[in-house]
């Protein structure tokens, strides 16, 4: 198969889909565009706001006024001070917060030359989600035709079921008896095994895509613009943009309003890192946009401690090497996961492979430390939680300051879910207001469900740490 970065030529209907019966293209959406000043005027207002209204309802369901006198009131009184945790990272997400506006010249980005790989890694086992996100690259690369671009799918089987290898769709099967000299696992291992086998040639992009993860129009654009800008500046630096959860909103509502904070979470903390350049969150594994000769420099071969989140082991040894991050602009649509019991098993999937790469990664101590802090202030969280349940019947007075930062980061952290869920349902196409006001009181009157099934992710890497990597349906 040839790869070559030729100028862009137009891509038909039968190059791409081949033999598979092609019966209708969704209307294209536009890319829509929040004032800047209107976005960071409502951040400000739901932050000051919702502080404000948190006073008063303390202050009148439950005034707390005494001092602690004993040494155990004195014990206990300290316990208010975990609070504190989660007053950094809701710092830093209000400023990405406010920093954050969606471009306004993505509508008007140039074609480039460059040739992309939107690179799919699965099992090749769940065919109906992965022919999907196939259908989904193809079909929106001919209607945002932008550059060349190959697909290529990483799976460990072989699956005629699975649409068939064109110019434009390549496969590349992890063979059983594969191993890397590390002993890498899982996603880690078929990435670096793509690394080695792909035809890619080096000054190629590539675009990292879950087998859930659908392109739009706005992601392309954004991938379009990120790759014209650091092909000219020479920098290649990695990107990363905003994933949404929306797709199954019908099907899955309560855990689509519990991913919201995720979505929340990109605009906010992640979008921080990224105008600092490092990645003090690490990173997702869907939607990293990198260059070639810049991914076979880090590799993936980081030995099975390494290979729970690959991404966040990766992303750290990128900054160790003198890499930098930066902002993609667009939107991945991706979906929930399908029961509770699979979204506590990937938060305890996400968190125990996060500790494994903050204690065990052969990396400086410098990197390590600031995803260590991030995961620390997460192990912190269900504890702080009960704490605050406590506290309502048994509390002392706190400072003046504490009080205040422990208000501003619980308020933050439920404007993350607001924020989050404004941007999915506007990308939903959810614009009746009586409906979205339904959606926001739901939002809002869950967050303490979402917070206990958050918290009992974490607690299960405490008291029972998995053996693998659980793959969640979605």
């Amino acid at each position: 198969m040839k790869l070559s970065a030729s100028p862009r030529s137009k891509v038909t209907l039968s190059d791409i889909i081949g033999d598979f019966y092609y019966t209708e293209i969704e209307p294209i959406r536009d890319w829509k565009l929040w004032k800047i000043s209107g976005h960071r005027l409502r951040t400000s207002i739901y932050i000051i706001l919702g502080i404000v209204i948190l006073y008063y309802i303390q202050d009148y369901l439950w005034p707390i006024t005494q001092t602690p006198h004993t040494l155990l009131e004195k014990l206990w009184s300290l316990g208010a001070y975990l609070w504190l945790a989660a007053a950094i990272p809701a710092v830093m997400g209000f400023i990405g917060l406010l920093r954050f506006e969606h471009s306004h010249s993505l509508n008007t980005v140039l074609p480039i030359k460059t040739l992309v790989s939107f690179r799919i890694v699965s099992r090749g086992t769940n065919t109906e989600a992965l022919t999907q996100t196939i259908r989904n690259c193809q079909k929106e690369m001919i209607r945002n035709q932008f550059f060349p671009f190959i697909i290529e799918v990483v799976i460990d089987i072989k699956n005629p079921e699975l649409p068939k290898e064109n110019s434009h769709l390549s496969y590349i099967v992890v063979p059983q008896t594969y191993k890397t000299s590390q002993g890498s696992l899982y996603k880690a291992r078929a990435l670096h095994y793509a690394l080695e086998n792909s035809k890619l040639p080096n000054d190629a992009w590539i675009v990292h895509l879950d087998e859930e993860s659908h392109l739009t129009s706005s992601s392309i654009k954004g991938i379009c613009e990120m790759i014209s800008e650091e092909e000219t500046a020479k920098t290649y630096r990695i990107g990363q943009g905003t994933i949404l959860y929306h797709r199954k909103w019908k099907e899955h509502p309560i855990l689509t309003l519990a991913d919201s904070i995720r979505t929340g979470d990109d605009l906010g903390r992640f979008h921080f890192q990224h105008l600092l350049g490092i990645t003090i969150f690490g990173l997702h594994g869907s939607f990293i946009v990198v260059r070639n000769d810049v991914e076979k420099s880090i590799g993936f071969d980081f030995g099975p401690k390494g290979s729970i989140t690959e991404d966040a082991y990766w992303s750290l040894l990128a900054m160790q090497q003198g890499y930098r991050s930066r902002w993609v602009n667009g939107y991945i649509e991706e979906q929930s996961t399908h029961s509770v019991g699979d979204f506590i098993r990937q938060r305890r999937r996400w968190f125990e492979g996060l500790l494994k790469v903050t204690l065990y990664a052969p990396i400086d101590f410098k990197w390590r430390l600031l995803l260590g802090f991030n995961t620390i202030v997460w192990a912190i969280a269900p504890f702080a939680a009960l704490y605050t349940i406590a506290y309502f019947f048994l509390g002392f007075s706190i400072p003046s300051w504490l009080h205040f930062f422990a208000n501003f980061s619980f308020i933050s952290f439920i404007v993350f879910y607001v924020i989050g869920l404004k941007v999915n349902l506007d990308e939903h196409g959810i614009h009746n207001v009586v409906k979205r006001i339904g959606w926001y009181i739901a939002q809002i009157i869950l967050i303490p469900f979402f917070a206990i099934i958050e918290s009992i992710g974490v607690l299960g890497v405490i008291f029972s740490p998995s053996n693998g990597f659980h793959i969640v349906k979605k």
